[in-house]
């Protein structure tokens, strides 16, 4: 018998095959990393959408109807494909221009159980990939933005090496700013620390800006949370 991660990660092997890069994105690259969520989709960055479901079709894979990240429905070019008898899991090819990541960057293939390997974003990439999207689309649904800000903090929450100021020598440099907000306890979930983020970005990447603790007064409500209707709204509860 098949084990999940033979089942779950089928898909992967026919990437591999195929000689398409990819790398496997959202709640599996978390929780690889220690974030405890429950997967559900299998998404998956690739070059060409088209390409990489044309060879999973071939190899059995039946194309699907939908436009969804998470809870969000969006109009954001995915391909989602199901294995017949094995219909509670799709899996959603991305592209990975428009989630903000380079396949140049160095990958990781992991070993998940015996004949069992796929390939997980190194950390800051993911990292640094999950920021920019959350700060510049590719689409502005209030729903995804929620889904992006979650996983970027529970990467926070979960994932130990991230409660270390030097981490940010392994970020991009506009990112540097926002991770050391984060540590100091600045309220990473909502939008008007979101609007805040883009235009110290904006300003580092103009030279007009320098990096320091934190970039905003300790007296500040961006600090405190205390936002009231222009929080994010949570998320649903999930069976």
């Amino acid at each position: 018998m098949a084990s999940r991660e033979e089942t779950r990660y089928r898909p992967c092997r026919v990437l591999d095959d195929n000689q398409i890069p990819y790398v496997v994105w959202f709640e599996d690259a978390l929780h690889h990393y220690g974030v405890p969520t429950v997967v559900f989709d299998l998404y998956i960055l690739v070059p060409s959408i088209e390409i990489a479901a044309d060879c999973l079709v071939k190899a059995g894979w039946a194309l699907q109807s939908g436009h969804t990240i998470g809870m969000a429905e969006v109009q954001i070019p995915q391909q989602r494909l199901v294995l017949p008898g094995e219909t509670e899991m799709q899996t959603v090819l991305l592209s990975v221009s428009d989630w903000k990541f380079s396949l140049d960057d160095s990958r990781r293939r992991v070993s998940l159980s015996k004949g069992v390997d796929v390939v997980i974003p190194p950390l800051p990439s993911l990292l640094d990939a999950l920021i920019e999207t959350w700060l510049d689309g590719p689409s502005d649904d209030p729903t995804l933005l929620l889904h992006l800000a979650c996983q970027v903090n529970y990467l926070y929450d979960y994932v130990p090496v991230l409660k270390e100021r030097s981490f940010a020598d392994q970020m991009r440099y506009e990112h540097r700013q926002l991770h050391y907000d984060v540590l100091a306890g600045m309220d990473a979930s909502t939008l008007p620390f979101r609007n805040h983020e883009r235009g110290v970005r904006e300003a580092l990447l103009q030279g007009r800006y320098e990096l320091q603790e934190c970039s905003a007064s300790r007296e500040d409500k961006l600090l405190s949370g205390d936002w009231g209707s222009v929080r994010l709204p949570e998320p649903e509860a999930q069976e």
